[in-house]
């Protein structure tokens, strides 16, 4: 007998020429948007893709950016993202209105299945040297491939500089909102220094961004959870839906925010700086002596520091849009945000980010 998810699966699918449903499994992994890996035969010969549902909300417009990015990538040998399978009509995604549901309706899309081993989340990812330095050469040809494209449809996500001012009135809805949850209490405690630490880090950004700072496509979400790897390497890249036109450095600060925060109980909101320097490296090496889009720059480098701050703040907004907007688990979203509060003290800390600059200026003397 037929379930309402192997019919709403099979409904789908019947819009493409990929054969007929014969399993499904969903990816638990994912925050946003509901995805499952489904399994179909056609002519006798099984094949798996990726199947997403996507979040309620997204518009077409934005679809058609992340499709475009990730056929420009494809167009480009940057072939490690999914493919994203056209519908027999040429579309890139299929539109449904659910019966009783929301009238604007519900997008579909359907990847191919990247290989490799899903072998972290974002959540605590400690990768190993040869990893690190994979992930750091594959960011680097992601943003040397995007390079003055200009996508399909657009995004509704905030650039970061417009972003950072936007977040504090957002901390201070979610206190209107408290209910006296154990996550209500921190953020009531750590106020201040959340608030002064997002002044601090606008300000500073605002004053050294400048014109050597390049705008590209970037990926915006970054880390060792959206990469699939084998022996070592990264072989496959996913979750595009995020990307947009925004600074460069901001996308390099967001990675190595997730690659190398630190969530262990006595080291939570660390900074692994031997892994940072490694990743940083292997990136500049990529793009040194390669035409187009070359190495960070000095200007980008000196911002490198902010702009991871800029990231954590990144995640704080999304933990208290989460919070707001959906029925979440208070005690969960209490760890994230104990997480970014720590990760502030210790950004904040004088002889951290002279340790943190550091590690990063040691870049402009090996240029």
């Amino acid at each position: 007998m037929e379930t309402p998810l192997w019919s709403e699966l099979n409904s789908i699918l019947s819009q493409y020429d990929l054969g007929d449903l014969v399993g499904f499994e969903q990816d638990k992994r994912g925050t946003v948007n509901t995805s499952f890996s489904i399994e179909t035969q056609k002519e006798g010969i099984r094949n798996r893709y990726f199947f997403r549902r996507y979040k309620r909300g997204v518009r077409i417009e934005e679809l058609q950016c992340e499709h475009s990015i990730i056929n420009h990538l494809l167009s480009n040998h940057f072939d490690i993202v999914a493919r994203v399978y056209p519908t027999r009509e040429g579309s890139t995604y299929v539109w449904r209105r659910e019966d009783g549901g929301d009238p604007e309706g519900v997008f579909y899309a359907i990847f191919s299945f990247l290989p490799g081993d899903d072998l972290y989340t974002w959540i605590d990812p400690v990768c190993s040297p040869p990893e690190i330095a994979s992930s750091a050469q594959v960011l680097a040809r992601f943003h040397q491939a995007l390079e003055g494209y200009t996508p399909l449809g657009s995004k509704v996500e905030t650039k970061i500089m417009d972003l950072l001012p936007v977040i504090d009135s957002r901390i201070v809805k979610c206190l209107s909102k408290a209910h006296g949850t154990v996550f209500d209490s921190y953020l009531q405690e750590n106020l201040t220094l959340l608030r002064d630490h997002l002044h601090r880090t606008q300000h500073r950004l605002q004053s050294c961004l400048s014109d050597g700072c390049a705008e590209v496509v970037i990926h915006c979400d970054y880390h060792p959870g959206n990469l699939k790897f084998e022996n070592g390497q990264v072989v496959g890249l996913f979750d595009l839906d995020w990307s947009k036109l925004d600074y460069r450095c901001f996308d390099v600060a967001l990675a190595m925010f997730y690659f190398f925060t630190c969530w262990e109980a006595d080291r939570d909101g660390c900074l692994r700086l031997d892994d940072m320097d490694l990743f940083l490296d292997a990136y500049q090496r990529t793009l040194q002596g390669k035409p187009g889009l070359g190495p960070l720059s000095s200007d980008e480098l000196g911002c490198l520091v902010d702009m991871i701050a800029a990231a954590n703040l990144y995640v704080v907004n999304w933990t208290i849009m989460d919070y707001i907007n959906k029925e979440v688990d208070p005690v969960e979203y209490l760890m994230y945000l104990q997480h970014h509060i720590r990760t502030i003290q210790w950004l904040d800390d004088p002889i951290h980010r002279s340790l943190l600059d550091g590690c990063i200026q040691r870049q402009q003397v090996r240029d």
